[in-house]
């Protein structure tokens, strides 16, 4: 198994619509817990892969914004992402969150701009900020891996990766996603499991 367990980092995203902060730690002072459905997806791809692909332990926690406004709010999520590609020479696994304010996420990914933190960085991280028009989505990686073609599985593991949602003034929610890309000599197939989306308040 080549599973990955990566640490918080900060991450901050300014503009006129929505600002998206990775949090390194758990939410404080947590008032909801919402527990989510595990996804799974198994197929064989068009290049003659066989993939099994799940997403299980999900859960969000949502609590009180650090601000104490109505502006923001704050989740962090938990989740373990795994897929087996036996016969894979390469690829890589994207996994991360779509969070958006007043829009609905439940068609998929539909996004604005996005961002990326490192896990491995040893020191909190400053991303420069994206404007976001009211409406958009940002798309939040919290990890990108690379397939061992020996080990014929990858995964990441996270645990309370936080993000604090600010300068959204209505309804805001979001929503896990994963995706998958396995090579072999018959070229290249992705997959893009996602999981439910939830309200942020």
């Amino acid at each position: 198994m080549n599973l990955v367990t990566g640490a918080g980092r900060w991450l901050t995203r300014g503009g006129a619509g929505l600002a998206v902060v990775l949090l390194g730690c758990g939410a404080a002072h947590a008032d909801t817990v919402v527990p989510l459905p595990n996804g799974r997806q198994a197929l064989t791809t068009a290049t003659g892969i066989r993939v099994d692909f799940s997403r299980t332990g999900e859960q969000a926690v949502i609590s009180p914004s650090i601000a104490f406004n109505g502006l923001s709010r704050t989740a962090s999520m938990s989740a373990t992402v795994f897929a087996t590609v036996p016969g894979a020479t390469g690829g890589q696994l994207v996994t991360g969150y779509l969070v958006g304010c007043q829009v609905d996420l439940s068609g998929g990914l539909s996004l604005g701009g996005d961002m990326y933190v490192s896990p491995s960085s040893a020191t909190p991280e400053i991303v420069p900020s994206i404007n976001l028009v009211p409406g958009a989505v940002a798309q939040v990686k919290f990890d990108t891996k690379k397939i061992d073609p020996k080990a014929g599985a990858i995964g990441v593991e996270y645990h309370d990766r936080g993000v604090q949602v600010g300068g959204c003034a209505g309804y805001a929610q979001a929503r896990a996603y994963s995706t998958l890309t396995v090579t072999n000599d018959r070229g290249t197939a992705e997959v893009t499991l996602y999981g439910q989306p939830f309200s942020i308040g």
